[in-house]
């Protein structure tokens, strides 16, 4: 079985070790520690399971002139809490896909080609498959099976995690697994790690994690550090400081700024900047693209948006996303991005949005946009919403190789086009809660690039079944 099956536990013999030992030992605490508590404690009647979860079958297709594209997917979500008289969760989530007519062989053949026609395994992936063990107050915790590292970078992981007094004082947690890849066979491949968090002052909460990622197909491993200082400065402000090392170089570094005012009016606003560094990953999760390009070329990234109420039905949410590199080329360049969004919501029923966005890019590329919807909700029964957006980006194509084919060489040494396209879109959308459990959602959109010669189509149709 390769890296990418349900359950994938090859793993060297030490880590296996390892895990087995973990598992004995966090049984052993789950199994007699409640037995002693409960010696002490009054009888209370068994606690009742708490289940929910979603099951979603969807139908896309996608239309231009003589090209079209069928596509099935199917979504399921189901969780578990409180089984066992508190002691047992369990969480599952995955996504299937069938390509109902196949793809081309390239964009030239197949506009509607994609990443998930190069999918081995057809598009069908678990996701999350994990079972959590805990006393009733969850100080301790252990989380076995599928699942995402969320302290570290998300790494996907078939494996173990064992927390204990996370939401304490202070605590922490280890994590040890086999990484998940959808793309390629990665089953001698090996993370894990450790974190310890703490409050230790008022309103703060720290975190520092320590992983490894071990890549077996070029037997070389990468080292990270995370550090992680959440502070609440005062009732209305939140502040976030973090930092990434791999490798012993700065990977990434930054902070945010949150301001939630406690007036009737809304009026929040958030400010951030982060700084990536020049680093070199060793290992497949962290390199696909530095293996290619080179080394990561250090940029700085800044970016403000703040959302004001200025009447009972008028809101106002501008934003601006900046991006400078200590040295701009082909890869590395710098834009600076603006947009202002008008919400109306008249009604609790009704609203609208009118959105405006502008890029300005090195080089003279430019891209401008302006889009609007607007939705009426009836109670919780139905929806719909209608929209429309326009396009238009100015770029320049430049061109410095010869062309030589049946002796007749074309010279392009230097050219420079300017290329301004522009495209209309329309869209409506409608969902439909059939009941309480079941719902229906259906949206169409109808694209007019100036680019392309045909029309482009899309529909979509989403039935949804609810516990």
């Amino acid at each position: 079985m390769t890296g990418s099956g349900l359950w994938n536990f090859e793993m060297t013999r030490t880590i296996q070790t390892s895990l087995r030992g973990t598992l004995i030992a966090a049984g052993l605490i789950f199994v007699f520690a409640p037995a002693r508590a409960e010696e002490d404690a009054p009888v209370k009647k068994a606690s009742t399971a708490d289940y929910s979860g979603s099951l979603r079958g969807t139908y896309d297709f996608r239309g231009q002139g003589p090209y079209s594209d069928h596509d099935v997917y199917g979504y399921w979500i189901l969780s578990g809490r409180n089984l066992a008289d508190k002691h047992v969760d369990f969480h599952t989530s995955g996504r299937l896909h069938s390509d109902l007519d196949g793809a081309g062989e390239s964009y030239a053949d197949d506009p509607f080609i994609s990443l998930e026609d190069t999918d081995r395994y057809g598009g069908n992936r678990l996701l999350q498959f994990y079972v959590d063990l805990h006393d009733q107050k969850k100080k301790a915790l252990l989380r076995a099976g599928r699942q995402y590292v969320d302290i570290a970078d998300y790494i996907q992981m078939d494996g173990l995690q064992a927390m204990l007094f996370e939401n304490q004082q202070l605590g922490g947690r280890v994590f040890a697994g086999q990484p998940v890849s959808y793309y390629s066979s990665i089953v001698g491949d090996l993370f894990g790690g450790a974190s310890l968090v703490g409050k230790p002052w008022n309103g703060n909460r720290s975190r520092v994690t320590y992983a490894r990622y071990y890549d077996d197909s070029v037997g070389e491993s990468d080292d990270h550090f995370f550090f992680d200082v959440r502070q609440q400065v005062a009732e209305t402000v939140r502040a976030r400081a973090y930092l990434s090392v791999m490798n012993d170089d700065v990977r990434m570094g930054g902070g945010d700024l949150y301001y939630m005012s406690l007036s009737e009016r809304v009026f929040d606003a958030v400010l951030g900047a982060r700084r990536w560094g020049e680093y070199d990953a060793s290992t497949r999760v962290y390199s696909p693209l530095v293996q290619t390009l080179g080394d990561q070329e250090p940029y700085t990234t800044a970016y403000g948006r703040f959302t004001s109420q200025l009447l009972d039905w008028l809101y106002l949410s501008p934003g601006a996303y900046w991006r400078y590199p200590d040295e701009s080329n082909a890869t590395n360049r710098g834009y600076e991005r603006y947009d202002m969004s008008f919400i109306f919501e008249p009604y609790k029923s009704l609203n609208a949005t009118i959105a405006l966005e502008y890029w300005d890019v090195e080089e003279s590329d430019r891209f401008m946009g302006v889009s609007g919807d607007i939705r009426y909700k009836q109670g919780r029964l139905w929806e719909v919403s209608a929209g429309a957006a326009y396009v238009d980006y100015t770029y320049f194509q430049f061109s410095d190789f010869s062309v030589i084919a049946e002796d007749v060489t074309v010279d392009l040494d230097g050219t420079r086009v300017e290329r301004s396209p522009f495209a209309f879109t329309y869209f409506l959308r409608g969902k439909w809660n059939i009941s309480k459990h079941t719902a229906l959602r259906v949206s169409g959109e109808l694209e007019d690039d100036s680019d392309e010669e045909d029309l482009g189509y899309r529909v979509r149709a989403s039935f949804e079944v609810r516990l």
